[in-house]
């Protein structure tokens, strides 16, 4: 997995792409909520869920199925009169899915459930380039935590703002011409 710091970086990036009448702070909000929402399954090892099990770690809630609910859910109770439902619903959708993209782009763990509930199969990306972070506070600011840190500003940081950049730019010309 990614740091909780780093999941908004997706979020962020392709807010770029919203429409000016559709883009909003409560919307960005959202996004980034949803962008680190799945590693709320860490809970369930405080009640005996195994890390591989379908409710484990990056298992169901690390889904595309898990994305579509949690997307059209906040969509339905949150955003129903603010612009375009299904513009609302796909900007949220992707910014849940980008959390288990990043984490099948790890080189750590047992894998993310994309497929779940109809599969319990566990996919990481043939291409690992983040480094996976070390588990609680303290090793966050070891020199372990230091290498995780860059690896993210290389991988999710630097292209996510690059994307937003150029998704505002490509915004100023058109209303230019």
């Amino acid at each position: 997995m990614c740091t909780v710091i780093t999941h908004p970086a997706v979020p962020i990036a392709l807010s770029a792409l919203l429409p000016q009448d559709t883009a909003s702070s409560s919307l960005l909000i959202a996004a980034a909520l949803c962008s680190v929402i799945p590693d709320l399954d860490v809970v369930g090892f405080e009640f005996g869920i195994k890390y591989g099990d379908m409710l484990g770690h990056r298992g169901f809630t690390h889904s595309i199925f898990f994305a579509a609910l949690l997307a059209g859910l906040i969509t339905f109770v949150f955003f129903q009169n603010h612009g375009s439902p299904l513009t609302i619903f796909l900007f949220l959708f992707l910014s849940t899915l980008s959390h288990p993209v990043l984490d099948a782009l790890t080189n750590g763990g047992l894998g993310v459930g994309l497929f779940a509930p109809f599969s319990n199969q566990r996919y990481f990306f043939r291409y690992q380039p983040i480094e996976v972070p070390p588990i609680g506070v303290g090793a966050f600011f070891s020199p372990r935590g230091i290498t995780v840190i860059l690896s993210e500003l290389k991988w999710v940081w630097l292209p996510s703002a690059i994307f937003f950049g150029l998704g505002h730019l490509f915004k100023r010309l058109r209303d230019m011409s």
